[in-house]
């Protein structure tokens, strides 16, 4: 596969990458960590430090100004207490947290992060001023990053890089050890690495196992996620943390930590306060949708709950912000024409082959299955027999788990034992619904019994029709009918 990359798909997908995503380039072109060769920001040890609690002191006391002007002379005591509680953590504070207290008796928990608690006492003190742009806002934002900062011991790149794009994920079963391995590598056979890099604000977020080393920097990326974000809208997609042990679970940590540097960045790129509000994208109170664009053929992993994709808007753009498309067309390797699918384009594919979904292996002919999150993709004959079967009422594939025995021996699945099938109150297995009919159990219960326990089991009431065990038929009646007779006598 890597033989067929041509020049023409190089020299296009270059030549492409720079015009769609030179809004990007422009902004990240103004960071202190731009690497105009890698094309990428890099955030390092070099660019953060441990919190300045100087400039920590500074700060709150030029954002609580305001409440001293009309003070007491004991309250203005309390604000300067107050305020080594943020700017000498490592002090024992119990006199700080009493002036807070009295200040403010709600704004001091055990545990509560320090800026939530000086949230609270400018709250209290009247001089919080939460409109777009404010002094307030500004400082704050100051503030709550200053005592947040800390040093990270890696170097976290920002990419608009075509190359990261192909590379964002390495080649499966590498002999070298462990990689970055997702369905977003060209040995997967879709054209998803070149959409993300021909679009307009897609970024590669990753760290490198040596990020000196071009080797590792380029095909050994440790952890990597797309980002989303057009430069002066203030809304942030970050999609799935992919890593060399695979998965999303136990990563929140990581997730959070680029999340917040990314956020950092951006906000000191459009001189903006640094104040965001996010959430999970699956299901998000405002309803945000970020489609694909057209033509794209890579996987769009943000819609999928277990992958824990976030959404973030920058405060200074609650009201304003606009969605964007993520992805594009890609480009076949050989001629560098655009497609939608697979790595070649119909000319140039050398064998025509199809590629299976599941195993990822090209194959002569595929089946479609509906796959466990509900899509339906195409598997090749192996993985047919290993993962799937086929539904003998909805004549559909679908995963082995979800398949089930019924009542007649017919393998039915999940969703159509659930929409067209009801369960048998006599032997408890799974009947067609129009073959289960309405019934007087033995106790005067109303059950559903299947066509084999009815003719088994039940006669019919000689007076009203209906099916009622026999042992509760007496003399071909049915107990309403006997306690009628008896009621008449």
């Amino acid at each position: 596969m890597l033989d067929d990359i041509s020049d023409n798909f190089i020299d296009r997908l270059a030549h492409d990458s720079i015009e769609s995503k030179s809004e990007l380039r422009e902004l990240f072109s103004k960071s202190q960590g731009w690497d105009e060769n890698l094309q990428a920001i890099v955030i390092n040890g070099t660019k953060t430090h441990n919190p300045d609690y100087i400039l920590v002191n500074n700060l709150a006391n030029k954002i609580l100004s305001p409440a001293r002007l009309d003070a007491t002379a004991e309250t203005r005591f309390l604000i300067d207490r107050s305020i080594e509680f943020f700017a000498r953590p490592n002090d024992k504070n119990s006199d700080a947290i009493d002036a807070i207290q009295q200040l403010s008796p709600n704004a001091y928990a055990p545990r509560k992060k320090r800026s939530r608690v000086f949230k609270a006492l400018c709250n209290t003190l009247n001089v919080t001023d939460n409109s777009a742009g404010s002094q307030f806002q500004r400082l704050f934002a100051q503030f709550a990053d200053e005592l947040s900062t800390r040093k990270i011991d890696f170097k976290l790149f920002l990419s608009i890089n075509p190359a990261h794009f192909l590379t964002m994920s390495n080649p499966k079963d590498d002999k070298r050890g462990d990689t970055l391995i997702s369905c977003h590598s060209l040995n997967d056979s879709d054209c998803g690495c070149s959409g993300y890099a021909r679009d307009n604000y897609s970024f590669i977020v990753f760290t490198a196992a040596d990020p000196d080393n071009p080797e590792t920097l380029n095909n050994r990326k440790t952890t990597r996620q797309v980002f989303v974000y057009k430069p002066g809208n203030g809304l942030l997609l970050q999609s799935r943390l992919y890593k060399t042990s695979g998965g999303t679970r136990g990563s929140q940590t990581e997730s959070k930590l680029y999340r917040d540097l990314v956020q950092r960045e951006l906000s000191e790129l459009e001189d903006a306060p640094n104040l965001w509000l996010t959430e999970k994208y699956c299901d998000n109170k405002r309803n945000i949708y970020i489609h694909t664009g057209n033509g794209f053929g890579g996987y769009p992993d943000w819609p999928h709950s277990d992958f824990d994709a976030k959404i973030s808007i920058r405060e200074d753009h609650l009201h304003d912000f606009k969605t964007f498309s993520v992805g594009t067309y890609g480009l076949c390797i050989c001629c560098g024409d655009e497609i939608s699918s697979g790595l070649y384009c119909d000319s140039c594919d050398p064998d025509e082959n199809e590629y299976c979904q599941e195993c990822d292996e090209s194959c002569s002919e595929t089946w479609e299955v509906v796959n466990r999150h509900g899509e339906r993709i195409h598997v090749c004959e192996h993985c047919l027999n290993t993962h799937y079967r086929l539904c003998e009422h909805c004549e559909e594939y679908r995963p082995v788990a979800q398949v089930f025995e019924t009542g007649d021996g017919s393998h039915v699945c999940s969703h159509c034992i659930e929409n067209d099938f009801m369960l048998c109150d006599e032997c408890e297995e799974y009947f067609p619904a129009d073959e289960v009919v309405s019934a007087t159990a033995s106790n005067g219960e109303r059950v559903y019994v299947c066509r084999n326990c009815r003719e088994e089991y039940y006669l019919t009431c000689s007076d009203c029709g209906d099916f009622v065990h026999v042992d509760a038929l007496k003399d071909d009646l049915c107990p309403t009918y006997r306690a009628d007779e008896e009621v008449s006598a």
